[in-house]
C-alpha cells in the first residue's frame, strides 16, 4: 500500500507489485522511446543546418571581400630610402614611380622671452596680449608659470613652456603648433602696452615686418571668423585700442572696439589714399579648413602702427630682439619629378592623388617613390575565398557522410536541400560569367579549377600572372561591375536581383535630373545693412518643420554688413556652412542659398526679422521654403526610383510576373539636364553570384536553410507534444495500477484476516 507517496509493495501478497508496475509501464513507454530517438536525430539535424548556415556565411564574407567596388583597386606604396621619405597610398590611388629630392623640411616657429630671474615671482603687469587672434589676460600677480598656463589654456595654436638652462635663468618659450610659414606666430600687446617688449624682452626696440605680404603690392590681416563683428569682440579684448594709423601716403582712424573688418575696409577706401584699395575676402584657413574672413590692402606695403592696432589685426608683426626667435617658421621645399614644390607640413596628401608623402631628411636627399597595384593582397583575398569555399564543401560533406563499414550516417545524409546547395555552389563558382569576353570568363582561365571532390584547386603562379597582365579583367571575373558609356553616370552597386545586361548594356534615360534646394532673395542687397538683422533657418535639413522654424538655426547679421559680409558669415557658420552654400546670384545680384544635398530630402526654409529691402538681406519676413528634386528616369526602359542623385532599378513584378532585369542596379546620375545618357554594361562575377546565392539560402525568413530548419523545428515540437502526452498518460496509468494493486493487497489482507479468524474459531471449537 502507499502512504504519502511511499510505496510498500506486496505486504499482503508477498508479490513484487512495484516491479510489475514498472514493467507494465515500460511496455507502454516503448513508443515514447522511439519518439525520443527521432527527437534526438531531428535536433542533430537542426544543429547541422545551423553549422551549414554558419559555413555559408563565412564563405559569403570571403566572397564579399573580393566583391567590393574597390576590391581590385588596392595599391601598395614604397620608398627606396625611408630615411628620406616614407609613402602610403589609399585604395584607388594613381600608380606610377616618382623621384623626390628634399631641400628643406618644414619647421614650426619658436620664440623666447629674455632670461627672467624667477619663474614664480609676480611679473607686475595688468592687461592683455594677443596671440593668433586670441586675447589673453595678464594680472599683476601672474608669474612666468601662470602666464604659460594661461596661454596654454587659451589654446591659441601655440604651446608655452618654461626652460631653465642654468640656475636662476628662466625663459618663456612659445612654439607654434603648426609647421610652415602658415604657422607663424602672430603675437602683440593690446592697446599701447609694452609687456612683451619691455617686461619679457621679446621684441626689439624698433622694427616691424609685414605678417601677410601680398606679393610686392600689398598686405593682409590675420583670419577672422566674420567680417561684421568688431575686432575687439572677435579677439576677446577688454579694452580695445583706437588710434590713427598710416597706410601708404594717407591716414585712417580705427577703433577696434567698434570697427569690424568690413568697417575698416570701408574707412580705408573712404580715405581715398593714392593707389590704395581695401576689401574683405572669404578664404579657407589652411590649418583648420574653416571658412574665414581676411582684410586685404592693395597698393602699398608702407604702414605705421598706432597703439598696436595693425599688430592686433595681424598686418604688422613687431621685430624680435636678437636671439629671441629660436626657430624660424619654414616650409618644406622639394622637387617632385623635377618640378619645384613647397608645403607647410612635412606630411601631405595633395602632391600625388591618393598618396601621402612624409618628408624626413633634407639637404638635397633623394628617394624614389613607387605606387603599384597591390596584387599580393588581392591574390591573398582570392586565396582566402578559395579556402572558404573548400572549407564549406568539407563542412557539408562531414555532416552528410555515410560509413559503409558501420552503416552510420551524418545528420544531413540524403538531405536533398543540402545536396542542392552543394551543386549550386559548384556550378556558380565554376560556370561561365555572362557578358565577359570568352577569353576571360571562367575561373579556370586564371588558374582556379575544380577537382573530383568538388574542391577548388588554385594555381598561384597562374593567378599571379593573370593579375599582373589583366587586373581589370580578373576583377570583372570575380565581382559585380558596371561600365557606363557616359561620364554623367556612375555605377554604384547591384543586388542579387540584378541580371547581367550583355554587351549591349542597359540604356539610361533621365527625365528629371536631381536638383538642390535653391532660394533666391526677392530683393538684391545693394547697400550695407541699415540695422542688425536676424535670419532663422529651419526645415528638414535643420531638423524642424518647414512652416515653424522653432528650434532652427538663427544668426545675427550686423549693421553695416555688405552682401559679401552676409555671404561670408553664412558660409562660415558652423551649422549653416555644412548644409547650405551662400553666394551672390550673377544675374540679379541677390543673395542665393543652395543646399549642399540633392533631392527631395534637401529641404530648408528661412525667414528674416525685417522686411526685404536694398539695405537688408532681401529675404523678407515671410517664411520661404525650398526643396530639391530627386533624379527620375528609367534603366533598360524599366521603372527606376530616384533618391537624390541615385537612380535604382525598381521594376518588381506582381505575383506571377517577372521582375525587371535592372532591378537593384544603382547608378549615380550627375547630369544636369533630361536626356539619354548612354548605357551601363553590367556583369556579375563569380564572387558576386555566390554571395547573392548564399543570401537566398540563409535569409532569416525565406532562406532554404531557414525553411528546412523551421520544418525540423515543427517536427520537434510535434514529437515533443506527443512525448508530453504519453508522459501524462503514463502518470494516469501508473496511478490506476497502484490503486488496483493496493485494492488487491487490501482484499488479500482481509481474506488472510478472515482466514486467520476462522482458523482461531476452529481451534476454539475443537478445544470445547
Amino acid at each position: 500500500m502507499g502512504v504519502s507517496g511511499i510505496n510498500f509493495s506486496g505486504l499482503g501478497t508477498g508479490i513484487d507489485t512495484e516491479s510489475i508496475i514498472q514493467q507494465l509501464l515500460s511496455i507502454d513507454r516503448r513508443p515514447q522511446d522511439l519518439m525520443k530517438t527521432n527527437l534526438q536525430q531531428l535536433q542533430q539535424r537542426q544543429i547541422a543546418y545551423q553549422k551549414v548556415s554558419a559555413q555559408l556565411l563565412s564563405l559569403q564574407a570571403a566572397a564579399s571581400t573580393i566583391d567590393r567596388l574597390r576590391a581590385f583597386d588596392l595599391v601598395t606604396a614604397n620608398s627606396s630610402d625611408t630615411t628620406v621619405a616614407t609613402v602610403s597610398a589609399q585604395t584607388g590611388a594613381q600608380t606610377g614611380a616618382h623621384d623626390i629630392t628634399v631641400t628643406t623640411l618644414a619647421k614650426a616657429q619658436k620664440i623666447s622671452s629674455a632670461a627672467q630671474s624667477s619663474q614664480t615671482a609676480p611679473l607686475g603687469f595688468t592687461g592683455q596680449i594677443v596671440i593668433n587672434g586670441k586675447a589673453i589676460n595678464v594680472q599683476a600677480s601672474d608669474s612666468l608659470q601662470t602666464l604659460a598656463a594661461n596661454i596654454n589654456a587659451a589654446q591659441p595654436g601655440v604651446t608655452a613652456s618654461i626652460i631653465s638652462p642654468s640656475a636662476n635663468q628662466f625663459y618663456l618659450t612659445i612654439a607654434s603648433n603648426n609647421t610652415g610659414l602658415q604657422g607663424q606666430i602672430s603675437i602683440s600687446d593690446t592697446a599701447g602696452g609694452a609687456f612683451l617688449g619691455t617686461t619679457l624682452g621679446l621684441f626689439a626696440a624698433t622694427g616691424t615686418s609685414l605678417r601677410h605680404a601680398i606679393s610686392t603690392t600689398g598686405a593682409a590681416s590675420d583670419l577672422f571668423a566674420d567680417s561684421a563683428t568688431s575686432i575687439g569682440t572677435l579677439q576677446g579684448q577688454t579694452a580695445p585700442a583706437s588710434g590713427t594709423v598710416t597706410i601708404g601716403t594717407g591716414t585712417v582712424s580705427i577703433d577696434l572696439a567698434t570697427d569690424s573688418l568690413s568697417a575698416i575696409a570701408g574707412k580705408i577706401n573712404a580715405a581715398s589714399i593714392a593707389g590704395v584699395t581695401a576689401s574683405v575676402v572669404t578664404t579657407t584657413d589652411p590649418i583648420s579648413g574653416a571658412s574665414r574672413q581676411q582684410l586685404q590692402i592693395n597698393g602699398t606695403q608702407t604702414f605705421t602702427d598706432s597703439n598696436n592696432i595693425l599688430a592686433n589685426l595681424g598686418i604688422l608683426q613687431r621685430s624680435y630682439a636678437a636671439g629671441r626667435e629660436l626657430t624660424a617658421a619654414q616650409d618644406a621645399t622639394f622637387t617632385l619629378d623635377g618640378l619645384s614644390a613647397t608645403r607647410a607640413t612635412n606630411s601631405f596628401s595633395d602632391a600625388i592623388s591618393g598618396v601621402t608623402i612624409t618628408l624626413l631628411k633634407d639637404g638635397g636627399a633623394s628617394a624614389n617613390l613607387s605606387v603599384s597595384s597591390d596584387t599580393e593582397t588581392i591574390q591573398s583575398n582570392i586565396e582566402a575565398y578559395v579556402k572558404a569555399f573548400n572549407d564549406t564543401i568539407d563542412g557539408i560533406a562531414s555532416l552528410s557522410q555515410y560509413d559503409p563499414q558501420t552503416g552510420s550516417t551524418g545528420p544531413l545524409f540524403g538531405d536533398a536541400a543540402v545536396q542542392g546547395i552543394v551543386d549550386s555552389l559548384v556550378s556558380n563558382a565554376t560556370g561561365q560569367v555572362s557578358g565577359l569576353p570568352s577569353s576571360l570568363s571562367l575561373l579556370s582561365q586564371v588558374g582556379i579549377t575544380l577537382d573530383q571532390s568538388n574542391h577548388l584547386v588554385l594555381d598561384s603562379g597562374a593567378l599571379s600572372q593573370a593579375l599582373a597582365s589583366n587586373l581589370t579583367g580578373v576583377a570583372k571575373l570575380f565581382r559585380s561591375n558596371g561600365d557606363p558609356s557616359d561620364p554623367a553616370v556612375q555605377f554604384v552597386s547591384s543586388t542579387g536581383d540584378t541580371q547581367p545586361s550583355g554587351s549591349a548594356g542597359y540604356a539610361v534615360v533621365v527625365t528629371q535630373p536631381a536638383t538642390q534646394a535653391t532660394l533666391l532673395a526677392g530683393t538684391a542687397q545693394t547697400a550695407p545693412l541699415a540695422q542688425d538683422e536676424t535670419l532663422t533657418f529651419g526645415g528638414p535639413l535643420f531638423g524642424t518643420s518647414a512652416t515653424s522654424l522653432t528650434g532652427g538655426r538663427s544668426i545675427t547679421l550686423r549693421a553695416g554688413s555688405t552682401i559679401d559680409d552676409v555671404i561670408s558669415q553664412i558660409n562660415g557658420d558652423s551649422v549653416l556652412g555644412p548644409v547650405v552654400s551662400a553666394s551672390k546670384d550673377p544675374v540679379t545680384g541677390a543673395l542665393k542659398l543652395v543646399s549642399k544635398q540633392y533631392g527631395s530630402a534637401a529641404e530648408f526654409a528661412v525667414v528674416s526679422g525685417i522686411p526685404a529691402a536694398a539695405d537688408s538681406s532681401g529675404i523678407g519676413t515671410t517664411i520661404v521654403d525650398v526643396k530639391g528634386q530627386d533624379v527620375a528616369g528609367t534603366i533598360n526602359g524599366e521603372a527606376a526610383t530616384g533618391v537624390g542623385q541615385f537612380l535604382t532599378g525598381s521594376l518588381k513584378g506582381a505575383s506571377g510576373a517577372s521582375n525587371g532585369r535592372a532591378l537593384g542596379l544603382q547608378l549615380r546620375i550627375t547630369a544636369t539636364a533630361a536626356g539619354s545618357y548612354g548605357t551601363v554594361a553590367f556583369t556579375s562575377g563569380v564572387a558576386d553570384i555566390l554571395k547573392n546565392y548564399i543570401t537566398t539560402q540563409t535569409d532569416a525568413f525565406t532562406g532554404a536553410l531557414t525553411v528546412s530548419a523551421n520544418s525540423v523545428q515543427d517536427n520537434i515540437n510535434d514529437i515533443q507534444d506527443s512525448i508530453n502526452a504519453i508522459d501524462e498518460q503514463l502518470k494516469d496509468e501508473e496511478q490506476n495500477l497502484r490503486l488496483k494493486f493496493t485494492a488487491m493487497e487490501s482484499a488479500v489482507a482481509k481474506i488472510k484476516a478472515a482466514s486467520a479468524g476462522l482458523a482461531q474459531l476452529a481451534v476454539q471449537t475443537t478445544n470445547r
